[in-house]
């Protein structure tokens, strides 16, 4: 199992909670982070620290309170001296073994996953509003707080999902976004100039 993946960040957010909210990137583009959209809605600040323990201030380039999904930009110049290169995606495969990366106590942790089901999650909002359909993986792995918006990576190394919950009665198990969906998000912006993207104006999540 690999030690670490340089591409995978740690998110700290905050101005719209009581507390900072944690969560966790992926580098998918240059400057462009990928992350769950309920720990950076309506929030003023967020950055993001390397695996290197470099920090470094992220803008939210687009948003989607449906899919739970949201992109942050990094200064090109700035990423581009930490090394994180960008994942590449790829369609994950019923019951094929994965890496599930997150953070605990600010320290990168990369524990094995499973993906049991390829389905459609019928589920909400991030604000609990809306009866929304995700294009979804059911997975086995171990996810905490401040886990959401951990990749599921498999063996060769490309992103396939952004796990987002974890089931309160079942251990071990958790759902996940597939990778397909971030194609909508991807949309929305400039990827020649993804600073210029204006996100739609959401509230504070939770």
């Amino acid at each position: 199992m690999p030690e670490r993946f340089d591409s995978v960040v740690l998110l700290n957010s905050s101005g719209c909670k009581s507390s900072p909210t944690q969560t966790v990137g992926t580098v998918i583009g240059d400057g462009l982070v990928l992350t769950v959209a309920h720990g950076v809605a309506g929030q003023k600040v967020t950055s993001i620290t390397t695996t290197s323990g470099q920090m470094l201030d992220a803008k939210v380039v687009a948003i989607d309170i449906n899919l739970d999904l949201a992109l942050l930009y990094l200064p090109t110049s700035k990423a581009s001296k930490t090394k994180l290169a960008p994942l590449k995606f790829a369609n994950a495969v019923k019951d094929e073994s994965a890496y599930f990366v997150a953070y605990e106590d600010a320290a990168q942790v990369v524990r094995p996953a499973q993906i049991r089901e390829i389905l459609r999650i019928d589920t909400e909002d991030i604000y609990l509003k809306n009866k929304v359909s995700r294009p979804g993986l059911e997975v086995e792995t171990k996810v905490v707080v401040g886990n959401s918006g951990g990749p599921l990576i498999n063996r060769d190394g490309e992103l396939i999902g952004l796990v987002w919950a974890t089931s309160r009665t079942e251990k071990n198990l958790a759902w996940a976004t597939r990778i397909e969906a971030v194609d909508k998000l991807l949309s929305m912006i400039s990827t020649s100039n993804p600073q210029s993207a204006t996100p739609q104006v959401v509230a504070c999540s939770g």
